[in-house]
């Protein structure tokens, strides 16, 4: 029953955002009394938790993935990213309240754990950049950011999110080539 609760929960975070997570309707959709939930989770604080680790969990799972068949940034890593619909929701949901400090600080680990693992190549590979690894993080952060925020829920199609990240990209490229991003790069 424990991983009904969290099966459920995920879901509804990913879909609806935290605020909007109800014992009563997450009871109703599990088929199961609040004092179920209580048995399980001492409080809504410790189900969130447990919830951030699952999505922790399925962020290592992807990074596995990604690190066996991603060979290019576009279209391999986007493609990836469609066949976890729900968890891409989660992380958007962390995304736009990273004003909570947890919710911010998964969301940041996963990305840049993401990043370490095997994005961040993909991603100089693709723009064919030899930069430092300090500003190769900072580009790819920037991108993250503006893609995240374009994330539409209703289409989270292999194409819409190559769409997205080939906009940014070329978005970046004309940033790169800016006077401004030449004098911020020296900014220590």
């Amino acid at each position: 029953m424990k991983k009904k609760w969290l099966e459920q929960g995920y879901k509804d975070f990913a879909i609806d955002g935290p605020d909007k997570l109800s014992i009563n309707n997450l009871a109703k959709k599990v088929g199961a009394s609040r004092s179920s939930f209580y048995h399980y989770f001492a409080e809504i604080d410790v189900f969130v938790d447990e919830l951030l680790e699952l999505h922790w969990t399925i962020c290592q799972e992807f990074n596995s993935a990604g690190k066996k068949s991603c060979k290019k940034m576009i279209p391999d890593l986007y493609e990836l990213l469609a066949e976890y619909p729900i968890p891409l929701q989660f992380s958007r949901q962390l995304f736009l309240n990273r004003n909570i400090p947890r919710y911010n600080y998964v969301f940041l680990k996963a990305y840049e754990t993401s990043a370490k693992i095997f994005v961040l190549d993909l991603f100089a590979d693709h723009l064919e950049l030899e930069l430092p690894h300090r500003d190769l993080n900072h580009l790819f952060l920037t991108l993250g950011e503006a893609w995240y925020s374009r994330l539409d829920p209703q289409d989270l199609s292999a194409e819409v999110l190559c769409s997205h990240a080939e906009d940014i990209l070329q978005n970046l490229m004309s940033f790169m080539d800016s006077g401004v991003y030449s004098k911020l790069r020296k900014v220590p």
